[in-house]
């Protein structure tokens, strides 16, 4: 579990994640709750702050990480607690919904027109919406509809894409309601929809945790990339709430096991399996799938009925769709 029972202490500094302390650590970020140690003499031990050192304890004869030493716990006012995940990161995408089935998608306001009448609005234009904005939010992200996310084992669809465009504020309400666009990522067109951007999405104090339930899930997208992804990264997974994932979920990332041929048999039996009873054919080499294998740690940060959305906290190689996500189990390495 540890990288080496002598490891140095490590002094947390303003700008660290949980991961990239577990990675100074542990060979793979996914034992940090079973691993960590709410040290009792330390003012709110579950938080990490800027300054705290970090280091093994033995408790009960168990190599413990933990914090061993807070010099500024004497303060009243403490820095800013170390969060789970690099939000600044992952900020674009929880202030609004990633995942939409169609009829969501159907339902949202969308753009009307723009005030100059052009073929596409950008930074700075004005937008006409359909049907009013209603409610106390005056910003929204505006998003096309992007890829069927369909499930690779049941060929259900579990919802669309939504892709971000930009963002624009509410200058008059009423039908159509008039806003401004504030942001300008991609090509704004009629028709692409508006959805509330959230100003708290996270929920600070989420705990690493292993999934209560088995998850086997699959990588099915990744946002934003091309083919793969690395640490720091997003992936989107065939399984959500329904499946019993919340956020802080721990899941295994590994590459499945290819299916290769065996031409070196000298079994008969695995032969003749394949050949035709009329004896018109050669036997064929059976073939045989090897094994899984773990290529990294994903942390669950958002979930909806039927996928989540995870961030890639460690891995050893690029992870790309169809890669598997799954309750961590003992160490495969």
């Amino acid at each position: 579990q540890f990288i080496s029972l002598k490891a140095d202490e490590y002094t947390v500094k303003k700008g660290d994640t949980l991961w990239s302390i577990a990675n100074h650590f542990l060979k793979d970020p996914y034992y940090w709750p079973e691993i960590w140690y709410d040290n009792p003499q330390i003012r709110n031990p579950h938080k990490i702050y800027p300054g705290d050192k970090i280091g093994i304890m033995y408790i009960g004869g168990k190599a413990r990480l933990g914090i061993t030493m807070r010099p500024h716990m004497r303060y009243e006012a403490l820095p800013p607690a170390v969060n789970a995940i690099p939000l600044d990161t992952l900020k674009p995408f929880l202030s609004y919904d990633q995942v939409m089935s169609e009829n969501a998608l159907n339902a949202a306001p969308y753009v009307l027109a723009n005030r100059d009448d052009a073929l596409a609005s950008s930074l700075g234009d004005v937008l006409y919406a359909r049907p009013e904005l209603r409610g106390a939010n005056d910003d929204y992200a505006i998003v096309g509809k992007g890829k069927a996310l369909i499930d690779p084992v049941s060929g259900e669809l579990l919802g669309y894409r939504a892709i971000y465009k930009g963002e624009a504020q509410i200058t008059q309400r009423g039908d159509p309601t008039t806003l401004h666009i504030t942001k300008s990522q991609r090509e704004i067109l009629n028709g692409d929809h508006l959805v509330p951007i959230v100003s708290e999405p996270f929920d600070h104090d989420v705990t690493p945790s292993i999934p209560a339930v088995p998850i086997d899930a699959v990588v099915i997208d990744i946002p934003d990339a091309l083919t793969q992804v690395a640490t720091y990264q997003v992936v989107i997974i065939n399984a959500g709430s329904r499946n019993g994932l919340v956020v802080g979920d721990m899941l295994r990332i590994s590459k499945p096991g290819r299916v290769v041929s065996d031409q070196y048999t000298k079994n008969e039996q695995e032969l003749n399996k394949n050949a035709k009873p009329e004896g018109f054919e050669l036997p064929k080499p059976p073939q045989v799938k090897l094994p899984d294998f773990p290529i990294g740690t994903a942390m669950v940060f958002r979930t909806y009925d039927r996928v989540s959305l995870a961030l890639v906290v460690q891995t050893k190689r690029p992870i790309r769709i169809g890669d598997l996500a799954q309750t961590p189990t003992a160490d495969l390495d």
